[in-house]
């Protein structure tokens, strides 16, 4: 046996290695020094990498992949959910109240009182915000239910931060997010906590999304300096208070471009949700006739903000959910190659709920990626509670995340979260992508199972597809010689596990730029490692 001269420091050895470059996984290993896959070869060859000094993971039928890239990242929305009182306990709002109250003991004067978790299931009602006005008059009190879709909050916080409890998006919450975001201490205290938990799930690059000026670079530009990032950050903005703002664009493209930290463009919303009427359909929905839509779109002003970006050479992701808002977001992406000229723009369409197979050809065509939520059928507890077949003529039902015909349109199709809508989870998206399942097993046989994604397809939409996304693909994504050390262990073969099990399935091992940041392989001492 030839002898490298070369030793690695850490070696994977696997039956289950699933690169990104081919469909079926292999059997074979790994071999890194410092932060470069430096060979990849049959598992009978591995031994002439090991030096003295080399650590080697015997990981058996554990699954090993690309680390995972999300697509779709807010970690405002993470801080939103895990800043102030934990509130799940509480039984009654006047619990919760007692929990606040006590917790404002060690707040200065002049501080927020934050709260998260509560649920109005638990407690049989929403809370008015009486219980707060007398309680905290001098203090704004924002608490958030545990599926954010209402924030209880005393007068003082509505009428600082303009927004309402029962209108309390992300959007809608911008002014006191960039508030929250200003006490850089906490706000990196924070991040790394939301690193960790990333990693636990094997992520190991993110696309984040700011609103208007990105408020969390001044933590990561100190983190990635120091070298201490411990994921790549792809960051990108939303106008919201603002109109999109091609300057700071241009700024960030030109100053935020290394392995690490990169600015990726900007998300413009289209539409709303399907769900509540607001998503934006070319036919009336079946349980409103004669409606299309609830919320009124300016598409002139998205065309100008994306021709405007487009024409910077500074990318755009479109977040659209009726066939309507999909059709129209096709048709500006088109527009911008007709006036600014083709390029490698990579520019995305997101949500992609209820697409037209018309508007799916244009966008394999045009080179559109797509940006799909693949767990979001787990949103529904159950086929017979799920809203599709409702808002839709019964016989269209089928048009919903239409995976298949995304990839044979031939669109280069990517996965995120909106976490926080959802944990990044490579098991629940195979068991809703590809299983077609809802949460409780339901349909026999699945949703539609046609229309699904194949596991293989799905691996490459969490890691190769998100690099090619970010331009990344020459460095990250696969399991290829030459290519950053970013991957993730799973603690099973999830090609061969049952939609029964599947959801129980572990990261065990992840790997960010060659260090090891998540360990519960047992092969050293502690769960998390510090990123030094």
């Amino acid at each position: 046996m030839k002898i490298s001269q070369i030793t690695a420091d850490t070696i994977l050895v696997s039956n289950v290695i699933f690169t990104s470059t081919e469909d079926k996984p292999i059997s074979g290993f790994i071999a890194i020094k410092e932060n470069q896959i430096i060979a990849v070869g049959n598992q009978d060859e591995h031994k002439q990498w090991v030096g003295p000094q080399t650590k080697v993971y015997e990981l058996g039928d554990r699954l090993v992949m690309p680390g995972i890239h999300d697509n779709h990242v807010f970690f405002t929305g993470y801080m939103s959910m895990n800043r102030g009182v934990d509130l799940s306990s509480a039984s009654s709002a006047e619990e919760a109240l007692a929990l606040l109250a006590d917790h404002s003991k060690y707040l200065d004067a002049s501080q927020n009182l934050y709260g998260f978790g509560w649920d109005k299931e638990v407690w049989g009602h929403v809370p008015g915000r009486e219980l707060l006005d007398e309680a905290f008059p001098d203090r704004a009190v924002i608490a958030i239910n545990s599926n954010k879709s209402y924030c209880w909050m005393n007068q003082l916080a509505i009428d600082k931060y303009q927004f309402t409890p029962d209108s309390c998006s992300a959007e809608s919450r911008a002014l006191l997010l960039k508030e929250m975001l200003q006490d850089l201490q906490l706000v990196k205290e924070e991040f790394l906590a939301f690193c960790q938990l990333l990693a636990s799930r094997g992520v190991t690059s993110i696309k984040d999304i700011g609103f208007d000026e990105y408020e969390l670079l001044p933590v990561l530009t100190e983190l990635n300096e120091e070298g201490r990032l411990p994921l790549r950050v792809h960051f990108v903005l939303e106008p919201v208070l603002e109109p999109l703002n091609t300057d700071v664009g241009q700024a960030y493209k030109n100053q935020y471009q290394d392995d690490h930290l990169r600015f990726q463009g900007y998300k413009i919303m289209v539409d709303g949700v399907v769900a509540d009427h607001t998503g934006d359909m070319l036919e009336p929905y079946a349980d409103m006739p004669g409606v299309r839509n609830l919320r009124l779109i300016n598409y002139e002003n998205i065309e100008n903000s994306v021709l405007k970006a487009d024409s910077y050479g500074l990318k755009c992701c479109l977040t659209a959910e009726g066939d309507a808002a999909i059709r129209q977001a096709v048709r500006i992406l088109e527009k911008c190659r007709q006036v600014n000229g083709p390029r490698d723009a990579r520019h995305s369409i997101s949500d992609l709920e209820y697409p037209h197979p018309y508007d799916l050809k244009r966008m394999g065509e045009l080179g559109i990626f797509a940006e799909v939520y693949a767990q979001i059928l787990l949103l529904n507890p159950s086929y017979h509670k799920a809203y599709m077949g409702e808002v839709v003529d019964k016989k269209y039902e089928n048009r919903f995340y239409n995976y298949k015909t995304m990839l044979d349109e031939g669109i280069t199709v990517t996965a995120g979260t909106d976490l926080p809508l959802f944990m990044t989870s490579v098991p629940d998206s195979i068991y809703a992508t590809c299983q077609r399942l809802f949460p409780d097993g339901s349909p026999e046989g699945g949703w539609f199972p046609e229309l699904g994604m194949p596991v293989a397809e799905m691996l490459k939409a969490w890691t190769i597809n998100g690099a090619k996304h970010q331009f990344m693909e020459d460095k990250t994504g696969s399991i290829e010689v030459g290519k950053l050390a970013d991957i993730a262990v799973y603690d099973r073969n999830l090609f061969e596990t049952s939609a029964q099990e599947l959801r129980d399935a572990k990261v065990v091992l992840t790997m960010a730029d060659g260090k090891v940041v998540y360990d519960l392989t047992k092969v050293k001492e502690h769960s998390f490692l510090s990123f030094r």
